[in-house]
Parts: structure tokens; C-alpha cells; sequence
């Protein structure tokens, strides 16, 4: 049984309707996977307008990119890997290549092998990978570890050039099913990494040889491209962030609804893993199997000082059918402060591969003219952070439409802590599907000094939630600048299938 749960930004919209067709109105707009065009900044969803934290203008240049590039099917995003925020998700063609289904993770697995390895066989990571034939190949036999062969890679240069045989050795000589698996979990990579996008998952490891291939990226794993940018956001600093694209809804009034902040983002790796396979990937981009693509025709850097650490792959598909090719990573290595996801599929020799079109964007991202640094960069924090100062100075919605003794607040209390209900195992036996109104009274610090059950048809989920709502902390309710006490009704829908 698959359990689903409101992530809060999903909680925290539908908590601000009133009613149903609001209720329908604020999932539909959330399920948006994205301005999908390159060219949308704002959708209406039934007298909602939704205002997203994508950049315009860059969203067309990647749009620009895609048909220069000539690779239609293809989706580019570009967030920050400290808070989440979605400055770009483009998609060439979202018919045929849906940018919310999971696609073969390809070698981008080998990121996960690689932090797998330093975190529980750090001493692999100086041995050198003695091999026989083509690096791409596995056989059963290429698994097994070797002292001797025709060819040898370090670790180093085994993950720049995507060593399919010393990865695999790695899962399966090195980690095992158990710790790798656990690795991917920790990553998020079994988890929606929004509404409506599907979850990462991962085959029955059955053999050696399949732990070796899903260790090496050859098979076994499917990701969406949301996911992956997550994955690419951790390496910036060992974080696994919630990815965020909506920073304002308004209703056909002009009203604002107050919408949960970021979520605090989880630490899944030590400084120490994220900065040697930020070192490590750094290969990649300048000796690699992307080096071709951040470099100009004259053989300079195409983004002059600024590194990137990052990691390509490639594999088959048949959904669509076609060849698929990766490329995560994050920018200034040194100092992070872009994260990008892209993937495209083509026929082998048509278009531009997903490494150059990442290449191509993150030029457009760091340079000016000639000059390419970070501070270029800086102006997607600076345009957030003013968007953050325009929603604190305007007056909230109401936290509900029918929010009692707090119509003639100041503002309207909002959560602060940004969680998501951890059902205990009991509740999560069968499918459930409903509604329960809770009524909170808020102490004028924010803090909830009582929650009882106004409505439910969740009788077994009451006293659950109940507790949970208890623990809670709201902006402190105010009145012409005074802290007073209120209360408000909160419903909250649970879905557990």
C-alpha cells in the first residue's frame, strides 16, 4: 500500500479555501507542473491568479535554446539549491514527454553510488579500478573485483568518464543493496518531489548483476525531472530541499492568500561527502564526459572562471522512445548558488545533448557579454528577496474564508513551522479520504492554546491530528499593532491511498 500525504505547501493552500471550488481551484493551480512554455509567468486557475517564481525572460531564452538545439522533447530546470526556489521549468514538448513522469535515472545513480562509497567504504575511493574491454559494458563476470586487467581508472576518473564497470563493482563489492537503496531514500528519490509529480522507484534487486546495475546507473531506477534537480540542489550543501513555484495566489479581487513559507530544508549528507563529490564532479564538466560541452569552439572555457560540478548520463527508453540523456548539476562549485536539471531525449545523432543545453543555459545565467561570474547570477536571490519583502508589506487573505473573531485583524495568522502529518502505521492500513475542521484558539504570542474537532469523517484520524495542530506556532494575531488572542477554523483534507 502506497501512502500519500499533503506536503504543507499542499496543506497550507487548501487550508486557505473556503470552499470546495476554492479548495479545487488552489490543487489545480499547485499541480501545474510549471509554466511549461518558457513564456507563462502568470496562470489563472478559476478566478485564481497565480504568480510564479520562474524568470520570464529566462524561460524564454531557454525556450530559444531548446529549438536552436533542435531537441524539442527536453525540460530544463533551474532552482536554488538553498531554499528551493524554481527560477526556471521549461518543457519543449509536455504532450509527449510529461515533465511530471519518472524517466531511467541513467548514470545520474552513480552521484548516489559515489556518496554511498565515501560514506561507508571511504577507502575505495583510493583504490585504482582494473578493467577488461569497454567501460560501458557490464557483464556478470565484470563485477567481480580485480587486481589486474587491461585498463585502469582511479575514482576519480571512473566517475568523470561514467565507469559502468567500476560502479558496479562499487554496489556491490562496496555498499551492498541495503545501504545503496537507503542512500536513495534519504535523497528523496522515493518520494513526489511535488504535487502531482510522480514518485522515484526503484526494481527488485534480485542478482549481483542487477545490484550492478542499478549501483552503475545501467538500469533498475526511474526519477522525475523535478527529482533530479533536487538531487543536484544537494550537492550545494548536503540538503534535500522542497522545490517551491508559487509565491503569490490572488483572487479576482485582488486579494492576497497567505501561503506557507519554504520548507525547512533536511541534511542527508556531512560537508565532508558534499564537498569531495563536489571536487569529484568538477572533473566531469572540464576532462569528462561534459567537458565537449563547456568549452567554446576556441577551446576556452564557455563560462570563463566559473565551475561546475555536475554529472551526464545516458540510456535507452521506450517512453518515449528514444535515447535519454542527463545532465545535474551546481554552479559556482566552490560556492553554490544554482542548481539545474536537464533531460532530453533524441535520436543519437540529432541535437544537442542534455550537457550542452545545460551548458548553454548557465551561460545565460552567469555571463554578461564576455564577463561570467557569480554575481551575475546573484540577481534571481535579489528579484526573490524583493518579491519576499512585497508579500510581507501587503495584507494577508484570511487563513480560511470564514475565520472567526480575526476579520478585523491586521494581518491573518499563518504557520510558521512548515511540516507535514507523520501518520503513525495504524492510519495508514487502509485507504482514507476526507475532511476534518478543526477549530484553533491562538494565544497572542501564535502559539495554539487549544484545537478541538469542529466536523470530521475521519473519526479514527481525530485525535491524531488533533495533537499534532496542538504543537503548532502562527504568526502572532494582531489588531492595530497589538497582540490579541483569536480563533480560527482550519480544515485540513487527508488523503491516504
Amino acid at each position: 500500500m502506497k501512502n500519500y500525504q499533503y506536503p504543507i505547501a499542499v496543506l497550507g493552500l487548501l487550508m486557505l479555501a473556503g470552499t470546495a471550488d476554492a479548495e479545487s481551484s488552489l490543487a489545480k493551480a499547485l499541480a501545474l507542473p510549471a509554466p511549461s512554455t518558457g513564456l507563462v509567468l502568470e496562470s489563472k486557475q478559476d478566478g485564481l491568479q497565480v504568480d510564479f517564481t520562474t524568470d520570464a525572460a529566462l524561460e524564454g531564452t531557454i525556450g530559444e535554446l531548446m529549438k536552436a538545439g533542435n531537441v524539442p522533447m527536453s525540460h530544463v530546470i533551474v532552482m536554488d539549491p538553498a531554499t528551493g526556489e524554481v527560477y526556471a521549468f521549461v518543457s519543449g514538448d509536455p504532450e509527449r514527454f510529461p515533465a511530471t513522469w519518472a524517466y531511467p535515472t541513467a548514470s545520474l545513480m552513480k552521484i548516489v553510488t559515489a556518496a554511498a562509497t565515501l560514506k561507508h567504504a571511504p577507502e575505495a575511493v583510493e583504490r585504482n579500478c582494473y578493467y577488461d574491454g569497454s567501460p560501458y559494458r557490464l557483464a556478470e563476470g565484470d563485477i567481480q573485483a580485480k587486481d589486474h586487467g587491461s585498463h585502469v581508472m582511479s575514482f576519480t576518473r571512473a566517475l568523470a568518464f561514467s565507469n559502468n564497470q567500476c560502479f558496479a563493482r562499487l554496489a556491490v563489492n562496496e555498499i551492498g543493496e541495503e545501504a545503496l537503496v537507503d542512500e536513495m531514500r534519504n535523497l528523496g528519490l522515493f518520494d513526489p518531489p511535488a504535487a502531482r509529480h510522480l514518485a522515484g522507484n526503484v526494481k527488485d534487486v534480485n542478482s549481483p548483476l542487477a545490484l550492478g546495475y542499478l549501483g552503475s546507473g545501467l538500469g533498475g531506477s526511474n526519477i522525475t525531472p523535478l527529482a533530479a534537480a533536487r538531487l543536484a540542489a544537494v550537492l550545494a550543501h548536503g540538503k534535500l530541499v522542497r522545490p517551491h513555484w508559487i509565491w503569490r495566489v490572488r483572487r479576482s479581487n485582488g486579494d492576497v492568500l497567505a501561503l506557507p513559507g519554504h520548507q525547512q530544508a533536511e541534511e542527508v549528507w556531512p560537508e565532508s561527502v558534499v564537498d569531495d563529490l563536489r571536487e569529484l564532479l568538477v572533473n566531469v564538466t572540464e576532462s569528462g564526459t561534459a567537458s565537449r560541452a563547456f568549452r567554446r569552439a576556441d577551446g576556452g572555457k564557455l563560462l570563463r572562471q566559473v565551475q561546475v560540478a555536475g554529472k551526464t548520463g545516458t540510456i535507452s527508453g521506450s517512453n518515449p522512445v528514444g535515447r535519454y540523456q542527463w545532465f545535474i548539476g551546481v554552479a559556482p562549485a566552490d560556492d553554490p548558488k544554482i542548481a539545474i536539471a536537464t533531460v532530453v531525449v533524441n535520436d543519437p545523432f540529432d541535437g544537442w545533448s542534455a550537457s550542452k543545453l545545460a551548458a548553454q543555459t548557465l551561460r545565460e545565467v552567469f555571463c554578461e557579454d564576455e564577463f561570467c561570474g557569480a554575481d551575475v547570477a546573484g540577481r534571481f536571490r535579489a528579484h526573490a528577496a524583493r518579491r519576499d519583502e512585497e508579500i510581507e508589506g501587503t495584507v494577508h487573505a484570511e487563513l480560511v474564508a470564514r475565520v472567526h473573531d480575526t476579520n478585523d485583524l491586521d494581518l491573518a495568522p499563518r504557520p510558521l513551522d512548515a511540516v507535514a502529518f507523520d501518520f503513525p502505521r495504524r492510519l495508514l492500513r487502509k485507504p482514507a479520504n476526507g475532511k476534518l475542521v478543526v477549530m484553533i484558539q491562538l494565544a497572542s504570542s501564535g502559539e495554539v492554546t487549544d484545537a478541538q474537532i469542529q466536523s470530521s469523517d475521519l473519526p479514527d484520524f481525530e485525535d491524531f491530528v488533533v495533537e499534532q495542530v496542538k504543537t503548532w506556532t502562527f504568526t502572532p494575531p494582531r489588531l492595530k499593532g497589538q497582540a490579541v488572542n483569536a480563533r480560527a477554523q482550519l480544515p485540513i483534507p487527508i488523503q491516504i491511498k
